[in-house]
């Protein structure tokens, strides 16, 4: 989990009041993000693990989309550079 996840996660935990509701709901995000067996339950919990768990299915589209640009750039580059011999 790289530093701006966890900024965004304690962002959204700021929205509850106790820290109790911030920890649990830091808990659930984590759990979510890693898919880790649950741990805990509530609403709170249960908000922080789907949130955790988009946060990953984001990050990992965002890789895919890089990795298929690049693949499909040095295809073309590599069609280009046998037309030009």
């Amino acid at each position: 989990m790289n530093e701006k996840i966890i900024k965004k996660a304690e962002g959204l935990s700021l929205q509850y009041d106790s820290e109790k509701d911030r920890i649990t709901f830091l808990t659930g995000f984590v759990e979510g993000f890693k898919h880790l067996k649950g741990t805990g339950s509530g609403e709170i919990y249960e908000t922080g693990k789907a949130y955790g768990a988009r946060e990953f299915h984001e990050m990992t589209s965002r890789r895919d989309d890089r990795a298929f640009r690049k693949a499909m750039k040095q295809k073309y580059n590599h069609t280009n550079q046998e037309r030009i011999k």
